[in-house]
């Protein structure tokens, strides 16, 4: 049974159709890739799953509820968790105190860890040790994107929304990043990736949505999308391309 469930969401601004009849599901022990070109509405497509904006029409239901009249902190406390596209850390703030700004957040149900161990679990699971200390303002890129990751962690999410979480990272920490996103799958979590990192979503995701000028194009796996004439024909160029 999936976690998330989108059904036939249409978003419109002005006259125009930001998303039409979009239909996804995302299920548990999985990575479920979203990709597609600059201004296909993915990240409209995030901002409805996480409450931000309100669809013209269409569900969005997680654990087979209906959550679409719930507010944004209402879905992270039923275990909904996001990062952005642009870095949104406190800058002023430590590495791991900005760990601490959301593991402080007051949750819906009963934890046998601490906040503080649950800021110490999240950094060993991500790898920051070294720099936790560090002002967030001070960190490299690629830092920066595992504290986001490490934040929303805290909260212990059953489904983790990723927005361009690569952005910015060399090949030896995106092959890091990957590996992380493997092990939080396999332990479970249900988590939903727009990257445009092609070799990355191939790589980690279990089934993929292509969404171009608000639409789904193609679902399937990476392979399947790897070779769809719509998905090379509007993004991906050809296989060869993709596989580098």
């Amino acid at each position: 049974m999936a976690l998330l469930d989108i059904g036939e969401v249409s978003v419109k601004f002005g006259g125009n159709m930001a998303l039409t009849e979009v239909t996804l599901a995302v299920e548990p022990h999985a990575v479920t890739g979203l990709i597609g070109p600059n201004g296909a509405g993915k990240t409209t497509l995030f901002n409805v799953i996480c409450g931000l904006q309100a669809p013209l029409r269409g569900t969005v239901s997680m654990n087979g509820i209906n959550i679409a009249g719930y507010a944004p902190h209402e879905r992270s406390q039923r275990g909904m968790a996001r990062t952005f596209q642009r870095l949104e850390l406190f800058g002023s703030l430590s590495a791991r105190e900005n760990l601490q700004v959301g593991a402080e957040i007051p949750r819906r149900f009963a934890d046998p860890q601490s906040p503080a161990d649950r800021v110490e679990s999240a950094m060993c699971l991500v790898g920051m040790e070294a720099f936790a200390d560090m002002r967030a303002d001070r960190l490299t890129t690629g830092q920066a994107r595992l504290v986001e990751l490490a934040r929303a962690l805290v909260t212990r999410p059953k489904l983790l929304l990723l927005d361009e979480p690569a952005s910015g990272l060399d090949a030896d920490e995106t092959a890091a990043f990957a590996q992380i996103l493997k092990g939080l799958a396999g332990a479970g979590m249900a988590i939903l990736l727009v990257e445009h990192d092609i070799p990355l979503v191939m790589k980690t995701c279990n089934k993929i949505y292509v969404l171009d000028f608000g639409r789904i194009i193609a679902a399937g796996t990476p392979e399947e999308i790897r070779q769809n004439p719509l998905v090379i024909e509007a993004y991906l160029g050809s296989p060869a391309e993709v596989a580098s």
